[in-house]
């Protein structure tokens, strides 16, 4: 017995990156999974949304969160599946994920590449996270 969509709607997302699946006013639910820019051999940048906090709930694999907390300080902070991670509009972050990792994401609807910024890692940040992610994934 199917229960009509008005009622119930399932969604899943199985390809790389980021889907939104669901949207209601001004929030969005998405499902984020593993995509190479994602891999910490291939990661490059940091983000920071400007506009609105997002969400992370690991459901599966592994994420290691990399936060900003400091000029040149980066903190790694490893996510546990089923806790909420919420990081504030205006935090420098990336998420570095395994091969089979799958995250819900909860942002505003309009966030995007206008009110967002990202910044380059240098050569020497880039080798020092890649070498502390190798604990962690």
């Amino acid at each position: 017995m199917a229960i009509a969509r008005e009622f119930l709607r399932i969604e899943n997302f199985e390809g790389p990156g980021l889907n939104r699946v669901e949207e209601y006013g001004d929030w969005c639910v998405g499902i984020k999974n593993y995509k190479p820019a994602n891999d910490a051999a291939e990661f490059t940048f940091m983000e920071k949304h400007l506009e609105t906090d997002e969400v992370f709930v690991l459901l599966m694999g592994k994420c290691v969160l990399l936060i900003q907390t400091a000029e040149d300080k980066i903190e790694l902070c490893p996510m546990e599946q089923g806790k909420v991670y919420c990081i504030p509009k205006g935090v420098w972050h990336n998420t570095i994920v395994s091969k089979n990792a799958k995250m819900v994401l909860i942002e505003n609807r309009n966030t995007s590449g206008e009110n967002s910024q990202v910044f380059d890692l240098s050569p020497e940040q880039l080798s020092g996270l890649k070498q502390e992610l190798k604990a962690h994934l």
